[in-house]
C-alpha cells in the first residue's frame, strides 16, 4: 500500500482553459460547452522510520496515477462515457460522458470542457441536469462537508469529501479553477427549470484507489440498483 501527502505535485505541465461560461447543464435542456483493483493510495503521507516523508516513494505514487490519467485526458471524445460518478448519500452511480451538450447530458452527467480528470491535481468539473433525463443531480443541494462523492475512472476510483456549497451566477466560471490540489466541482442549476443560479459543490481528494488491469471495470448503471 502506498501512501502520499500531497496531490498537488501532480499539477506539473497541465494546462487549463476554460470556457467562457458555465454549461446550462439542469436547467431543463439547454448547450454548453464541450471537450472517454489495485494499490490503494491514502493521501495521509508516506512516512519512514524517522517519521519523514520518503520522497521517492511519493514520486512513484504520484506517477502511478499521474501518467494514465494525462494519456486518458488527451484521448476523450466528445460525446463519449469516460467514467461514472458516485454519491452515496443522494443514491446516485450515473455516467460521465464527455461534454454537456442537451444531447451528450441525454447520456449521462457532463464532463465540463476544459477541465482535468482524477489524477492531474486540478479540477474534475461536471455538470448535471436536475428535471430532465435522468436528473442525475436532483437533489444535489442536500449534500454538506464530509459527505463523500466517487468518481470511477479506468485507470482508478477516486473519493473525493465535499468542501463547501455555493451559488453563483452562470458567468461565475472561477469555480472551474484549479485549486492548487485534485478537486471535483459538481454543477446544477437552481432552481430547477431556471438559469438565474448555479449549486457548486466542491471537493477535495481524500483517497485513490488504482486500477492494475486485472480489477473490476466499469460496472453498468443497472448493475448498481
Amino acid at each position: 500500500m502506498r501512501k502520499l501527502t500531497r496531490t498537488a505535485a501532480l499539477l506539473a505541465g497541465l494546462a487549463v482553459v476554460l470556457t467562457a461560461a458555465m454549461p446550462v447543464a439542469g436547467c431543463g435542456g439547454g448547450r454548453g460547452g464541450q471537450g472517454g483493483q489495485g494499490a490503494t493510495i491514502n493521501l495521509q503521507g508516506i512516512k519512514n522510520l524517522s517519521g519523514s516523508v520518503s520522497h521517492l516513494e511519493a514520486r512513484l505514487s504520484q506517477k502511478a496515477v499521474y501518467f494514465p490519467a494525462k494519456k486518458y485526458l488527451a484521448a476523450l471524445a466528445a460525446g463519449s462515457h469516460i467514467g461514472q460518478i458516485e454519491i452515496p448519500r443522494l443514491g446516485v452511480y450515473e455516467w460521465v460522458v464527455e461534454g454537456t451538450t442537451s444531447e451528450i447530458l441525454e447520456k449521462g452527467a457532463g464532463h465540463i470542457g476544459g477541465t482535468t480528470v482524477p489524477g492531474l491535481g486540478g479540477n474534475f468539473a461536471v455538470a448535471g441536469d436536475r428535471v430532465l433525463y435522468s436528473a442525475p443531480f436532483l437533489r444535489l443541494e442536500q449534500l454538506a462537508p464530509g459527505d463523500q462523492v466517487l468518481a470511477h475512472m479506468p485507470y482508478g476510483d477516486f473519493s473525493y469529501l465535499v468542501e463547501s456549497k455555493t451559488n453563483v451566477p452562470p458567468t461565475e466560471v472561477s469555480v472551474l479553477n484549479p485549486k492548487g490540489y485534485d478537486s471535483i466541482t459538481l454543477s446544477t442549476c437552481d432552481p430547477p427549470w431556471d438559469m438565474q443560479t448555479r449549486i457548486i459543490i466542491s471537493g477535495r481528494l481524500a483517497g485513490v484507489e488504482l486500477r492494475d488491469g486485472n480489477g473490476p471495470g466499469l460496472a453498468s448503471n443497472s448493475a448498481r440498483t
